[in-house]
């Protein structure tokens, strides 16, 4: 691949979370709501939310329902 070929993605993503942002988001999603719900709840871009959800599902935080 060239370098003139490459584009960086999710440049302005939420990477960094709080412990009270992440508990607060477990506590949602546990309770049934959707990333764009939490993220409406949490005044979270969706894709943020999004990408934290894909986290907490990968280090079993939350289930997949």
């Amino acid at each position: 691949m060239n370098k003139k070929d490459r584009v960086l993605i999710l440049e302005e993503a939420k990477w960094i979370w709080s412990n009270e942002e992440i508990e607060r988001a477990i506590s949602l999603f546990s309770q049934g709501l959707k990333p764009t719900e939490v993220a409406i709840e949490m005044n979270q871009k969706v894709i943020d939310v999004g990408l934290l959800y894909l986290h907490l599902l990968e280090k079993g935080k939350i289930e997949l329902e």
